[in-house]
């Protein structure tokens, strides 16, 4: 991407201005409540470039200091910003988003966070590739790049923006920037007040995060002078409709469905608030113990895990609940809710469709989480991940039929991590988005490389997480690395698994069938371990099954995991599919596999995961020691093609 020419105006001023920043080099130093103070820039106008520079290096030395607590201090302010401002990593990723970035996209800062900026903001203006090319320009050369046209803005509550946006660098040269747009024509926030006058939510019709503050406020009191409780539970929908960047004016009927449940599953005189894009708050008070919200939390769960009716299709949707019970956890208002958030997060990371209750123990685990999340920002863009491959042994032939690509994580003192270290909390967080893009695209780039060499290619598979196949820019990630290596689709195989693909089968049908139509074959990972159905089955487009290595463990020793294996290769091959059985490691497993018709297999029996220079040599030439050590080991096994 061609870099911008910055505006004279930088030019004639971005000294004066980084020199006035200059003397925040101490600032790591600080205290991190006073850091909390100093962040009472983020609140007021920019006055000049000076200042906003200034700004955006006091934000940086803030970061540094207290990754963890970049978010805490960000929150603790409630003056509206006159500015909306998104901070963004290396790789325009948003990693922080403040109030009026709220309510310029309507969606929860959390919810913001982790999108790649490009496609969000393509929901709100068409001038988003030119936003990420001045972003880009801003983290390459480290100095404040601003967009000389004003950005039209089209917020989801049907207002029009007209913007100036200013990209200021976030860190060291090539580690982020802050994206600040300016109110040019006065229409964003005029007053403080203004900006939350409106009580309730325009879509729901529930109140809105303000006014739940104050009822909030309202029943601690009370709960405090009459001895009882209240409780907070901030439900969070699992997979948010219209989430992939467009905008979500067309989904707003699921979301006032999901309003009438919670109205539905509520005790009369409770408080249901709406405090984002797929987040919701329930505020029950005068509560003796904790029998009615568990009762409640169970009512939610059910009632939301149904079916929605989204623009004339059905939609899947679920939540996680977090809960927090004052005046026992806290007698602060945004400190119960700031628990609640970390319950609900909690849940999340171990798989959604739970509630959860704080815990003095989830104090440790969110800072324990926090610092896993900035590890892993900080491992993708240091490249401390590295993409492995595990052989497919054709059990025909014994030869090579395919590689899965998997990823691992070299992090520093602690060796490498295997994915189930850090997969959840990438999931959970948004962070997979990144990792994963680069892992699908490291993957293609390496098959390139080993056909540029000559060598005998065979089929690479691509792992999709659950959160990316909920985000349909994955199809045009795949499409650009497809033109960017020149690999032939057939060479690809995209893998998903069987829960991640009934999750919600309509989309999972929809997004399969357009990666089907890029000359993809699909793979339905983890065969066995969900629900789905043989209509399904034929409905996604996929050309194979793998067997979970649970019930390929339980072969020597389980009758019923015996028949599970022999059945799925059945329907697998009744369905016209191929069969690949996962974690295969003893012969006699083999054995069973070759006898009942299985079509390959991978596992530790043939080789563990391979960094890419010891996969090569499955490729280059005859096969090498420990292929023909396989064929030695199967012996006869190894059934007639």
């Amino acid at each position: 991407m061609s870099r911008r020419r910055q505006p004279k105006f930088i030019e004639r001023h971005g000294a004066r201005a980084t020199a006035a920043a200059s003397g925040l080099s101490t600032l790591p130093a600080l205290a991190s409540d006073v850091a909390a103070h100093a962040l009472q820039w983020w609140e007021l106008p920019a006055t000049g470039l000076a200042g906003l520079l200034l700004g955006g290096a006091l934000w940086s030395g803030i970061h540094r200091l207290k990754p963890g607590g970049i978010r805490r201090a960000a929150g603790t302010s409630q003056r509206p910003a006159a500015d909306a401002v998104f901070t963004i990593d290396g790789g325009t990723r948003i990693t922080l988003a403040n109030p009026m970035a709220e309510r310029l996209t309507g969606l929860a800062r959390h919810t913001i966070r982790d999108n790649l900026a490009g496609p969000l903001m393509r929901g709100f203006t068409d001038q988003a590739p030119q936003i990420v090319e001045a972003a880009l320009a801003c983290i390459k050369s480290g100095q404040a790049v601003r967009l000389p046209d004003p950005v039209e803005w089209h917020a989801p509550d049907g207002r029009h923006h007209v913007l100036q946006l200013t990209a200021t660098p976030a860190g060291e040269v090539g580690e982020g920037a802050s994206l600040v747009f300016s109110d040019i024509a006065g229409t964003l926030a005029p007053a403080a007040h203004l900006q939350h006058g409106a009580a309730h939510d325009p879509i729901t019709g529930l109140p809105n995060r303000a006014l739940l503050l104050d009822r909030l406020c309202q029943a601690l009191a009370n709960a405090q002078r009459r001895g009882s409780l209240l409780a907070l539970l901030l439900v969070d929908l699992d997979r948010q409709p219209g989430q992939a960047g467009g905008r979500q004016g067309p989904d707003d009927a699921v979301f006032r469905d999901a309003a009438e449940r919670l109205r539905a599953s509520v005790r009369a005189g409770d408080t249901v608030a709406r405090s984002g894009h797929g987040e919701f708050i329930v505020l029950m008070d005068n509560l003796t113990d904790r029998t009615a919200v568990v009762a409640v939390a169970r009512k939610l769960l059910n009632l939301l895990d149904r079916g929605f009716d989204g623009e004339g299709s059905g939609l899947h949707l679920s939540c996680s609940i977090g809960i927090s019970v004052g005046p026992d956890d806290s007698a602060d208002a945004e400190t119960l809710l700031a628990m609640a958030d970390k319950a609900m997060y909690r849940g999340k990371i171990a798989g959604g469709r739970r509630y959860t209750f704080h815990s003095p123990e989830l104090d440790t685990w969110s800072h324990d989480r926090l610092s896993l999340e900035s590890a892993l920002r900080h491992g993708l863009v240091k490249g401390e991940f590295e993409v492995f491959y595990q052989p497919q042994i054709n059990l025909a032939s014994g030869n090579l039929t395919g590689l899965e690509s998997l990823i691992r994580w070299h992090r520093p003192g602690s060796g490498l991590v295997q994915p189930e270290a850090f997969i959840p909390a990438a999931e959970a967080s948004g962070i997979i988005h990144g990792l994963g893009d680069w892992a699908i695209i490291e993957a293609m780039e390496q098959l390139a490389r080993w056909s540029r060499e000559g060598l005998a290619t065979v089929p690479v598979a691509i792992n999709l997480s659950a959160r990316q196949c909920a985000d349909t820019s994955i199809v045009d990630t795949l499409r650009k690395g497809l033109a960017d290596s020149g690999l032939a689709p057939s060479l690809l195989k995209v893998e998903l698994t069987e829960s991640t693909a009934m999750r919600d089968a309509g989309l999972a049908a929809d997004l399969l069938q357009d990666i089907h139509g890029l000359g993809f074959s699909i793979a339905l990972d983890d065969f066995g371990t969900g629900h789905s159905s043989l209509a399904l089955l034929q409905r996604l487009s996929i050309s194979e099954l793998k067997i979970d290595q649970r019930f390929v463990n339980g072969i020597d020793d389980n009758g019923n995991d015996a028949a599970i294996v022999r059945g799925a290769i059945a329907l697998a091959h009744g369905l016209d599919m191929r069969v690949v059985a996962e974690g295969v490691e003893t012969q006699s497993q083999l054995r069973f596999l070759s006898e009942h018709g299985c079509d390959a297999a991978q596992g530790y029996l043939f080789a563990q995961p391979l960094p890419a220079d010891e996969a090569r040599n499955w490729l280059s030439g005859p096969p090498p020691h420990a292929l023909h050590a396989i064929r030695r080991l199967a012996g006869g096994l190894l059934h007639s093609a």
